[in-house]
């Protein structure tokens, strides 16, 4: 078998392992949120809804977010009231985009500094419909 078509064969092989985990950690948080109890992952100051892979994403924020009443520097592009980027530093990228119905399409990923735990939430990724446009 040549080499381009075992590559092909690898890279099939590991979307379809990561498609079938992706599938099943779907069904299991729709199965947590709609029980109606808090959705309990242990990840650092977790909010009520469930995460993606959550065993390697919690146990990675335990070990790598930190206390700080430091805020980070924070500088918003472009029109708060339409589509726009907020940049950070330590790095973190979060984009807002209203969906006109009144409610924001928001993406944001990096250190994310929470005002509730005072301090950086590390690493962070998430995608999701909010009622306002979030910075952190």
């Amino acid at each position: 078998m040549k080499s381009s078509k075992r590559i092909s064969l690898v890279v099939a092989a590991v979307g379809l392992v990561f498609g079938i985990a992706f599938y099943r950690n779907l069904q299991h948080c729709k199965k947590l949120e709609s029980s109606g109890r808090a959705v309990k992952q242990g990840c650092v100051n977790e909010g009520g809804d469930c995460r993606m892979f959550a065993p390697v994403m919690c146990w990675s924020q335990r070990q790598m977010s930190w206390k700080s009443d430091r805020e980070p520097h924070f500088v918003l592009l472009g029109n708060a009231n339409r589509t726009h980027l907020g940049l950070a530093w330590p790095p973190y990228v979060v984009i807002n985009s209203p969906d006109g119905t009144g409610r924001w399409r928001m993406f944001r990923i990096g250190f994310r500094y929470d005002r509730t735990w005072r301090g950086y939430i590390f690493p962070t990724i998430a995608a999701k419909y909010v009622n306002q446009p979030l910075r952190y």
